[in-house]
């Protein structure tokens, strides 16, 4: 069983199911119904657990090559590519249907709109072929947090604004995990950004992504949240500039996954203070 729980990818979906919490808290107004709730986080675990499953069958040539993922289940050979497909599709079936009969149409809408940008745009059609395979497959990141608000309000700008919080997230979080790890999607042949440019420019790219993210979140706790939240943010974004300046001047492996690790706080952060700052 600790097999399949590694398909769902557990330390990569929590952050989704907290955006889309973030986003139902925030939508109601603080006063959530905790059946809602509790149906939207099943909803969040199986159908991103879906999608991650699906990711890991459909990557298990190219996980094989790399030293990060080598031992993953698939390519380990601890569960065969077909009970991996069958397990990818149950869950994220199973979400998609309970998502249409307890959240609604809408919310539902964006399950499906995050399982593809994900399961579908990333990891079948821009994986192998583009470096901006983050840019569209980040889209799931403002799925996850619509899908959470459309079940509180209808869709309006600010709903959109705080989506983009986690979408700008994504790419320099991503980027700097490939930035680490670089030999191994060169190996692997996967044309990541860090991978298919300059490596100097690289380094800015990724560095001043981190620093927009954070500084976006930032800007929409000033002009949503008031003071409160916005010292408080205002502290998260003190530490992402710092390991941004670090890892530019530094250029190593070490100061990139440092700043990979950072940025996942970051943004946990950032959703709970906008469920509980006043």
């Amino acid at each position: 069983m600790r097999d399949y729980v590694v398909l769902m990818k557990p330390r990569v979906i929590w952050l989704l199911v907290l955006a889309s919490v973030a986003g139902y808290v925030y939508g109601a107004g603080r006063e959530p119904s905790p059946v809602s709730l509790a149906m939207l986080v099943l909803v969040g675990v199986l159908s991103t657990g879906g999608a991650a499953a699906f990711n890991h069958y459909w990557e298990r040539d190219i996980d094989a090559l790399m030293s990060r993922t080598a031992n993953r289940p698939l390519p380990s050979g601890r569960i065969k590519p077909r009970n991996a497909l069958i397990f990818s599709l149950a869950l994220s079936t199973a979400g998609l249907v309970l998502a249409l009969y307890f959240l609604g149409p809408l919310p539902a809408a964006m399950v499906a709109l995050g399982w593809a940008s994900y399961a579908v745009a990333y990891t079948v059609l821009l994986k192998r072929r583009s470096w901006v395979n983050v840019l569209v497959g980040g889209l799931a990141g403002n799925a996850a947090f619509l899908t959470g608000y459309l079940m509180a309000r209808p869709l309006d700008l600010t709903g959109l604004l705080l989506s983009f919080a986690v979408y700008l997230w994504i790419p320099a979080h991503i980027w700097s995990l490939a930035y680490a790890r670089r030999e191994d999607y060169r190996r692997a042949g996967v044309p990541m950004l860090p991978v298919v440019v300059h490596e100097g420019a690289a380094v800015r790219i990724i560095a001043a992504m981190n620093i927009v993210a954070a500084s976006y979140m930032a800007l929409l706790a000033v002009l949503l949240g008031g003071l409160y939240l916005s010292a408080l943010v205002g502290l998260l974004v003190a530490v992402s500039v710092y390991t941004s300046t670090k890892a530019l001047a530094a250029r190593d492996e070490k100061s990139f996954w440092v700043m990979f690790k950072a940025s996942n706080p970051l943004l946990a952060a950032f959703l709970i203070l906008l469920m509980v700052a006043p």
